[in-house]
């Protein structure tokens, strides 16, 4: 199954159906998931908003209570971030350490939070930051 992610003038594909096997989360209820973010800048933010507006996801502050974690960051790489993280704090640390202001291209991962607060990528998806 796919689902169609509209970032206004821009459309990307991605596979949900690996989301909701990660999550536990029956394909679907994707619209009602529970999402923690991170995101440290205005444009990257502002990013996360409309991707969780988009999904139909809901944003919690409560790293223990939610679904997954919704990262947003910029850069010029192809993958800035790690696949997984021994703690949120580590993955945090990474996503602050960005260009975030300027990098040229937005990264949208979602992590998967393990029971010992280890994190997992599921899924990556980037594509250019136009300003």
């Amino acid at each position: 199954m796919k689902y169609i992610l509209i970032y206004g003038k821009r459309t990307l594909v991605t596979t949900v159906f690996l989301i909701a096997i990660v999550l536990s989360v029956p394909v679907y209820a994707q619209r009602g998931l529970s999402v923690a973010v991170i995101a440290h800048s205005v444009s990257t933010s502002m990013e996360a908003r409309e991707v969780l507006w988009k999904q139909g996801w809901t944003e919690t502050t409560n790293f223990r209570q939610a679904d997954g974690i919704l990262v947003v960051c910029r850069s010029g790489l192809l993958w800035p971030l790690n696949s997984s993280y021994d703690s949120i704090k580590k993955l945090n640390n990474d996503a602050d350490m960005q260009l975030n202001i300027s990098g040229s291209k937005f990264h949208v991962y979602v992590y998967r939070i393990n029971n010992d607060l280890s994190v997992s990528e599921v899924e990556h998806i980037h594509y250019p930051a136009n300003d």
